[in-house]
């Protein structure tokens, strides 16, 4: 008689990492369902549970070590050790650090997997190299950098609350997609009176259900945000006490914001001025939430600072940070878990500063460079009794050019060997051809992920990762959760597969690289469990099975020293920004490509092209091999409105070009009445596992993918170096030949 298991762990199909219950039958996983007393998800579970069977034991998955046999992309293997492998990769490690320094080292991660970001980051610390970023650059950097320098903290935690918050303002976000804990929280809010309000040039499922939607041009929040000011200050409807007590540089931004009248900003924005004021009102009649969003981040050059600050500026000026029902300050990580010594911050702050190297792009974004770190994470400690900011790196991350450059032409110096780690940046950066030049130019490139991809198959190893059905886990967040659940290994890794612990662990310890290194990642967690006196497994097997950090709203109020800037309070005009360089109060500024900003160009290109919305059931990149999802949604979308494809040509289901100054790519057209007219969305991390590994055709990675036709370029990029997915131009027009997946794409290489 069979016997059947209930396995209650968190899931990791996306970042939000729900309570789920693996049903294993004589030892095989047969299902996964919710798991109904999860105190985070609370039963909830989506379309991805269906494939988790699939995920587990797919022919697609990599279950052993590869070294590569011919050229870069040539697709052909042989299966090693890891013994073979990781002694290999060691011995070239020191080699390139005795040559290079230990800064021609350097890595890129995707979204969260477990410990793969962290667990590389303490090696990067120890190792002495500050070229490690993962994909939250560019989700989250620019709005880190702004709202650390402000209030000391950022608002990426904030949720509104049930029965206390009044208004929701989702900005540039849509969390049926992206974040459904969080569209169940609003749906709960809403039914009990709570009004929302969405920002958005896309009628999303999220702006179907609002009270106020605005239909924003692309690229333009910067000049939204200052309208919104604007109002705010000239009505006298922003909270007066909280900004003469606790903030600084108010004359500043009301000076600015006089240049910002509603009726200037309808004419950038395309947003009537009425329903700017109407916006104004519902930030100012708080408690109101401003959902944290990445627009912001993705928009470049100016456009994307002057976004971010002024976001961040409403949300201070109305009162609504550190206030219950608005915006939470999180704080630090639970005092139980020794978050700071375990990745090693420390160590890699004094490495830069008794250093002559920086980053690989701090020439062109000081905001991020070693001058910069202790500017910004001292006055945090001194806010929150000498604990810094979990997530430090964003203070230093490198942009992504930084990396390409350092990696293809040694500039500013070179970087000779590079890891992907559960990341994919052929498909999730702009400029991805720079990328496929750089990565088949440095010495030595390892990856490590659960699939071929595009990126992977470039390298010279591939390494099998175990998933989180294979490895215990505690939620960590970046170092930035202060909520920790942990969990036992529900089973036993397939095959080779090890998880992402492994990797550093033991090449840390054949480099002879500083630091204690438990040999396993269940070790690992309890030293970073030794402040509570429990282990990881004692605490997996507790009830409750998590900790949880102090909390409490006004916090400014009572630490003793105020929010974390340099002065107490909240900077209106960032000293900190001031000190890289930055205008502290900065103006809006068009897109880089604009109908304003380059005329010429938008003659030819004459549609606002935005991108990089996520869609379900894929997250970012991943899953595309799962045919349990793929039927779901088969084919990359470019929605456009119904107008601008009647004047194109364009048919609903048909395939389209979507064409930038640097090149073209297909997808299938979807007509959409709320679509923003002059404006097209195409979809972006699409590849085709089913069609060839090999060059050219890297699984069709050229064919679809939007980022490799947007620019890379420093100029392009906004102060915090993250790149431009959103608000720039192109052109559409009907293509004569459908997705063939055995058609050659190859990349046109740019200069």
């Amino acid at each position: 008689m069979s016997e059947t298991q209930y396995i209650k762990t968190g899931c990791h199909l996306c970042w939000q990492q729900c309570g789920v219950i693996l049903h294993v039958e004589d030892g095989v996983l047969k299902k996964c369902t919710p798991d109904p007393d999860h105190v985070g998800s609370g039963g909830y579970g989506c379309e991805r549970l269906s494939a988790v069977s699939e995920f587990h034991y797919s022919e697609m998955r990599l279950n052993y070590p590869l070294k590569r046999k011919g050229e870069r992309g040539e697709a052909k293997w042989e299966r090693i050790t890891w013994e073979q492998a990781l002694t290999e990769i060691a011995e070239k490690l020191v080699a390139i650090r005795d040559e290079f320094g230990p800064e021609a080292v350097g890595k890129v991660g995707g979204t969260i997997h477990g410990p793969a970001d962290w667990s590389s980051w303490r090696f990067f610390c120890h190792w002495g190299s500050p070229n490690f970023m993962n994909s939250g650059k560019n989700c989250g950097q620019l709005n880190t950098t702004v709202e650390c320098a402000m209030y000391g903290w950022d608002g990426s935690g904030s949720a509104p609350e049930l029965g206390v918050t009044k208004n929701i303002i989702m900005w540039g976000a849509n969390p049926p997609e992206s974040n459904q804990l969080k569209w169940n929280l609003v749906r709960a809010c809403m039914d009990q009176g709570t009004k929302l309000v969405v920002i958005d040039p896309r009628l999303s499922e999220i702006a179907a259900a609002a009270d106020l939607w605005l239909q924003i041009r692309p690229g333009t929040d910067g000049a939204l945000g200052w309208g919104v000011i604007n109002v705010l200050i000239e009505e006298g409807i922003y909270d007066k006490e909280f900004v003469e007590e606790w903030c600084s540089g108010f004359d500043q931004v009301a000076e600015k914001a006089k240049n910002y009248p509603p009726e200037r900003v309808a004419e950038i924005t395309e947003v009537p001025a009425e329903k700017i004021i109407e916006l104004a009102h519902y930030c100012a009649d708080g408690p109101t939430n401003f959902n944290w969003n990445l627009t912001c981040n993705h928009e470049g050059n100016g456009a994307g600072y002057a976004a971010a600050y002024t976001q961040a500026v409403i949300r201070s000026i109305t009162g609504n940070m550190d206030r219950p029902g608005g915006n939470a300050i999180p704080g630090p990580i639970s005092d139980d878990i020794d978050w700071y010594g375990a990745i090693g911050w420390e160590l890699l702050f004094e490495h830069l500063e008794n250093s002559d190297r920086d980053c690989v792009s701090a020439e062109h974004f000081p905001v991020c460079s070693k001058k910069m770190i202790r500017q910004f994470n001292e006055p945090i400690k001194k806010a929150w009794g000498g604990k810094g900011y979990g997530a430090a790196g964003y203070f230093f991350y490198p942009n992504t050019r930084g990396l390409v450059d350092a990696m293809r032409y040694g500039t500013p110096y070179p970087i000779k060997a590079f890891f992907i780690q559960c990341g994919n940046p052929l498909l999730t950066y702009t400029g991805a051809k720079n990328w496929h030049e750089a990565l088949k130019k440095v010495d030595l490139l390892v990856g490590m992920d659960f699939f071929m991809t595009p990126s992977m198959a470039l390298c010279d190893y591939v390494l099998p990762a175990a998933s989180w059905i294979e490895r215990p886990h505690m939620q960590l967040y970046w170092g930035l959760s202060t909520f920790n659940p942990c969990y036992k290994q529900p089973l036993p890794a397939l095959h080779e597969r090890k998880d992402d612990y492994y990797l550093w662990s033991e090449l840390a310890r054949r480099t002879g690289t500083q630091g204690e290194w438990p040999e396993t990642l269940e070790g690992m967690y309890d030293l970073m469990l030794r402040p509570s006196g429990r282990t990881h497994g004692e605490i997996a097997e507790s009830t409750p099975n998590y900790l949880l950090a102090d909390q409490d709203y006004y916090h400014h109020k009572v630490n003793g020293y105020g929010f974390g800037t340099p002065s107490g309070k909240c900077e209106l005009a960032p000293t900190t920004l001031a000190f890289a360089g930055e205008d502290p109060v900065p103006d809006y500024i068009e897109p880089s490509w604009s109908k304003y900003r380059t005329p010429d160009l938008a003659k030819e290109y004459p549609l606002v092209l935005t991108s990089g919305a996520r869609k379900r059931p894929y997250w970012h990149t991943s899953y595309r091999e799962l045919k349990t999802l793929r039927w779901q949604h088969q084919y990359p979308l470019l929605t456009i409105n119904p107008e601008d494809a009647r004047s194109l040509g364009i048919v609903d289901g048909e395939m389209v070009y979507i064409e930038t100054p640097l090149g073209r790519v297909r997808q299938k057209a979807r007509i959409d009445n709320g679509m923003k007219l002059g404006t097209v969305h195409a979809e972006a991390y699409w590849y085709f596992p089913e069609m060839p590994e090999e060059e050219p055709y890297l699984f069709g990675v050229w064919d679809t993918n939007i980022n490799s036709i947007l620019p890379d370029d420093y100029e392009c990029s906004d102060i915090a170096g993250n790149l431009p997915f959103r608000g720039m131009l192109c052109k559409v027009y009907p293509c004569d030949t459908d997705l063939a997946y055995d058609q050659v794409v190859a990349p046109e290489v740019e200069g």
